[in-house]
């Protein structure tokens, strides 16, 4: 009976395919395992070893291997590099000359193919074969051993005769040959181990089958490395063949195997340690020896039990990191499926877990402070500037934050400020209609608009500019409106009928203050009906005017007639109208300037000695507490309480700066705040305990605290002396 081996190792390959600097110790570390006289029993003349041989060469040497052999001879055959896939999915070995197309596909002619070493297995007479690849894709090789094309055969039924078996490292593409530590690759790594060392002889027989090897080898690298998935195909004898032997009396391998029973999370337990040492004596080993021993041991032991650790966080934190966070119960299910797979316990896993959950906690606050700047510097600014944009870039580079949840925060925030906007365009259509209706708004209106504001959410800072906006350019156009009513009215007054030219210089100042047809219109109506007026109290009788009088001025019919009649009052020369209008269009010109840079700056609050222009009324309503509004003038009739112990004398004037709904109020009622006016007569808070004037900047009342003070409202037409 003869046992011959061909090692196969290839470290150095062709572009297009990594280099492998461990297929070749794999080879070297399988040789000294092998020729051990008291551990492989091979003769040196029986094991051939090729180190990165071409394509020829290693056909030569698998057909030699299998030719010519005995039936109890043991054959090894044992491959350290690449395993390649052809395009329909057959497997190749990679040789020193193995190469690809430009296209990445496979040129089969340069390497051995499995085919190949099925046929040569095939006719040998052995019927104890072994083949161990370490390689990419070597679950592969087992599938061309089927006999027929139907699919339906077990494979171990197609492996062959008696006694044959394969071992593989991996189906996958993706494991890695070489480990931190380690110069052999992870399967060989462990082979090796389990052979030199006797703790592959799993039931203690003295001898190591391929069965045991599989198993111990397997067992050790799917902790290491999870995605590998060694395989042994094998029937009936195969299990069985004895590959190696184990040392006897050899006392250093007997602590060894013992060591590794008694290791535990990294460590030797306590009672693992209490039955080594009597072991310790009993071998006869030194102290020296047998820490040198459990050294060696413990180091990949504790590197296999970080590693441990590691694949337990790397599969909490994928679970934590999931967009619906699993319930307790899938945790609970998740953490006793991982702890029974990696050998771990709670003590193990609580701090891992803490650790995490804090990590994940701490990455969501870093999210949402993203967030939060971001929406503020897209508010303030857009486009953003490049100083925002490097701030953002360096929180999310401090807090480690992936571009997809940075992708993700951007795409919300930006829909958030849009809907925003949104909002706010409807709240200024809502209040431009209001106004509309009424103006100034009632109190009534006032609360429908705060309603309108709550149901959509907005905030009063940025409401306030619409509303500044939207009041400024109603009084700009009032303002307009009156202008143009004081030159028709002193043009009318010159003289009436007006002339041709002098109703032409009127729509040139129309179109200089932008007023419409209909606005005009009526303004003209109400002139010449006061003016008509006047006519029938202070002067004779006038003929009527015919309707032809009253001429179109533009596409809407201008009630001013044409020059039909003179009126017989005092007029001044026709020379001095036409400069009045211009004067006064240059007037309105600078007014409405003014206005607008009002508007641009609204945000600003007013000075202490900002003052307020009334507001215009549209009827003589009578001026009181209930209805008051911007602009108005009361008067304090007895002495005012103040904060700090001030007070408001008696015949004190102030003026009404603005009035705003009281959030504090069931009824509705409004916040009113007012500012001193700056006259002679009336005088100003005072402390009680001390004669030094101190004028406040400004005073806030409720309706409800105006009614108690008993204050009296100055009327329309009344002098006020705080204009």
């Amino acid at each position: 009976m003869a046992k011959v081996a061909l090692l196969i190792g290839v470290s150095e390959y062709e572009p297009g395919l990594s280099p492998l600097p461990a297929a070749v110790k794999d080879v070297d570390g399988m040789y000294q395992a092998l020729v051990h006289p008291e551990i492989g029993g091979f003769a040196k003349a029986d094991i051939e070893v090729l180190q990165n041989p071409q394509r020829q060469e290693m056909e030569e040497a698998i057909e030699n291997l299998f030719t010519g052999r005995q039936r109890d001879d043991l054959l090894l055959l044992f491959f350290s590099g690449h395993g390649i896939k052809d395009d329909t999915g057959r497997l190749y070995l990679a040789t020193r000359t193995t190469r690809k197309t430009l296209k990445g596909d496979l040129i089969r002619s340069s390497a051995v193919a499995a085919s190949f070493v099925h046929e040569s297995m095939s006719r040998s007479r052995s019927k104890r074969q072994v083949v161990i690849l370490d390689s990419c894709f070597s679950g592969a090789f087992a599938e061309g051993l089927l006999a027929k094309d139907d699919g339906t055969v077990n494979i171990r039924e197609q492996l062959g005769g008696e006694g044959r078996a394969v071992l593989t490292s991996s189906s996958s593409t993706q494991y890695s040959f070489e480990q931190e530590g380690s110069d052999l690759s992870i399967y060989t790594r462990y082979l090796i181990e389990g052979i030199t060392t006797g703790v592959a002889d799993l039931d203690d027989d003295g001898v190591v089958s391929i069965d045991e090897l599989h198993e111990y080898a397997s067992r050790k690298v799917r902790q290491i490395q999870p995605a590998m998935k060694p395989e042994i195909y094998a029937i009936r004898e195969g299990f069985k063949i004895r590959l190696t032997k184990v040392p006897p009396g050899d006392p250093k391998k007997k602590y060894h195997k013992e060591v590794a029973r008694y290791i535990k999370r990294g460590e030797i337990s306590f009672v693992g340690r209490q039955t080594l040492e009597v072991l310790r004596i009993r071998l006869g080993l030194s102290e020296v020896e047998a820490t040198a021993i459990e050294d060696e041991t413990l180091v990949v032991a504790r590197q296999e039990f970080r590693e441990k650790l590691q694949q337990y966080e790397r599969a909490f934190t994928n679970a934590l990191q999931q967009e619906v966070t699993p319930s307790e119960e899938d945790l609970n299910e998740l953490r006793q499926n991982l702890q029974q797979i990696l050998g771990l316990r709670n003590e193990d896993t609580m701090l891992i877990e803490a650790q995490v959950k804090a990590q994940i906690e701490a990455y969501k606050q870093h999210l949402q402070q993203y967030e939060h700047v971001l929406a503020e510097a897209i508010q303030r600014e857009s486009p953003l500037s490049q100083n925002t944009c490097y701030r953002l870039q360096q929180m999310q580079q401090q807090w480690l934050l992936t571009e997809q949840d940075i992708a993700k925060i951007s795409r919300s925030v930006t829909a958030d400020i849009e809907a925003y906007r949104q909002k706010l365009q409807q709240y200024e259509q809502v209040l431009i209609s209001a106004t509309q209706q009424e103006y100034p708004l009632s109190i009534k209106q006032r609360n429908q608009l705060r309603q309108q504001q709550q149901d959509l959410g907005l905030k009063d800072q940025d409401i306030a500019p619409i509303e500044t906006r939207i009041t400024s350019d109603i009084e700009a156009h009032r303002q307009k409106l009156q202008q143009y009513e004081q030159v028709v009215s002193q043009a009318i007054q010159h003289e009436y009928p007006l002339r041709d030219e002098v109703r032409g210089e009127l729509r040139r100042f129309q179109n200089v203050l932008g007023l419409e047809d209909e606005d005009v219109v009526q303004i003209e109506e109400i002139v010449v009906r006061q003016f008509r007026s006047f006519q029938q109290t202070v002067l004779p009788p006038q003929p009527p005017v015919s309707p032809t009088e009253f001429a179109p001025l533009a596409a809407k019919t201008r009630v001013i007639p044409e020059n039909k009649q003179r009126g017989s009052i005092a007029r001044l020369p026709l020379q001095f109208i036409v400069p009045l209008i211009l004067v006064a269009a240059a007037a309105i010109g600078y007014w409405f300037k003014e206005q607008q840079s009002q508007v641009a700056t609204v945000q600003n609050p007013p000075s202490p000695t900002t003052t307020v222009q009334p507001t215009p009324e549209n009827s003589p309503t009578k001026r009181t507490i209930d209805n008051i509004n911007t602009g108005w003038v009361i008067q304090t009739t007895a002495a005012i309480p103040l904060a700090n112990k001030e007070s408001l004398a008696p015949r004190n004037f102030l003026q009404v700066i603005e009035t705003k709904p009281n959030p504090q109020s069931a009824n509705q009622e409004f916040l009113v705040e007012l500012q001193e006016c700056p006259n002679k007569d009336a005088s100003t808070p005072v402390k009680d305990d001390s004669p030094n004037v101190q004028q406040p900047k400004r005073i806030e009342f409720s309706q409800a605290q105006l009614k108690k003070f008993k204050v009296s409202v100055l009327q329309a037409g009344q002098a006020s002396p705080c204009d």
